[in-house]
């Protein structure tokens, strides 16, 4: 890991920052707006240790990180790559109850914009930019609450190929073969995401890829073929209806009912 001693003018360098802000006021924001960089190269690393204090986070410039979460032993990962915010992690104290080690794995050279207690301070005259960046965290929660859900998928095949088709609608392009996911991850990292050993993601990706549904590319991305496996939207009723019935027929004092 290495740290450039250069800034950057973030609303030049992330546009959509800037699309709220009146023209007659782009140009000062552009030259106030500004902030440290951080390079990353690929590998593990802890979080960077820089000082906290009015800090809001680091911004992807561009790369991907894997965003490791270590408890008792096993990883939690989500993938995080340009736009995304990562905010500073709590130091883990003695208090604790349950204890947890935050790593990043770095896929690819990573660019990071440090929002320091500077960069704070100059964002108070741009609410619009500061709404934009709750906004994606907003999406963030949402996509996180979209793969905690594909983990209770079975078998992992499902749970492979659902998380196939949630990376693509951020990260895919579209061809004529079918959708381009261009992340080279490996049968570790997958494993990580879906919750599995890496020898289940082997067993699982064979099977996809015997299938034709699913192919690895010579340049290690993946090729999705055929449409998002949307049979699961379409059963979803069958099996949560009749729980929704049962839940709603046994209510205990103070309960609210279900409104039609």
């Amino acid at each position: 890991m290495s740290v450039a001693r250069q800034t950057v003018r973030v609303l030049e360098v992330d546009r959509e920052l800037s699309l709220r802000i009146a023209p007659e006021q782009l140009t000062e924001a552009r030259r106030r707006l500004v902030a440290p960089v951080r390079c990353l190269s690929p590998g593990i690393c802890e979080v960077p240790d820089d000082d906290l204090r009015g800090h809001l986070g680091y911004l992807i410039l561009d790369g991907l990180v894997a965003h490791d979460l270590v408890l008792a032993g096993n990883i939690s990962t989500e993938l995080l790559g340009e736009g995304d915010v990562i905010e500073p992690s709590p130091r883990a104290g003695d208090e604790m109850l349950v204890h947890y080690r935050v790593f990043w794995h770095v896929l690819s050279p990573v660019r990071l914009a440090i929002l320091d207690g500077a960069f704070a301070r100059a964002l108070v005259q741009w609410p619009q930019v500061m709404a934009t960046l709750l906004e994606r965290a907003g999406r963030r929660t949402l996509r996180m609450e979209v793969h905690q859900a594909l983990l209770q998928l079975s078998p992992v095949e499902t749970r492979l190929l659902v998380l196939f088709w949630h990376l693509a609608e951020r990260w895919g392009r579209v061809t004529r073969q079918g959708i381009v996911l261009p992340l080279a991850l490996t049968h570790q990292v997958l494993g990580q995401l879906v919750g599995c050993r890496r020898a289940s993601v082997t067993t699982a990706l064979k099977a996809l890829t015997h299938s034709r549904v699913v192919i690895r590319t010579g340049d290690g991305s993946w090729l999705l073929r055929g449409d998002p496996p949307d049979e699961l939207s379409r059963l979803r009723w069958d099996h949560v209806e009749p729980q929704l019935v049962r839940s709603s027929q046994v209510r205990g004092p103070g309960s609210i009912s279900p409104v039609s």
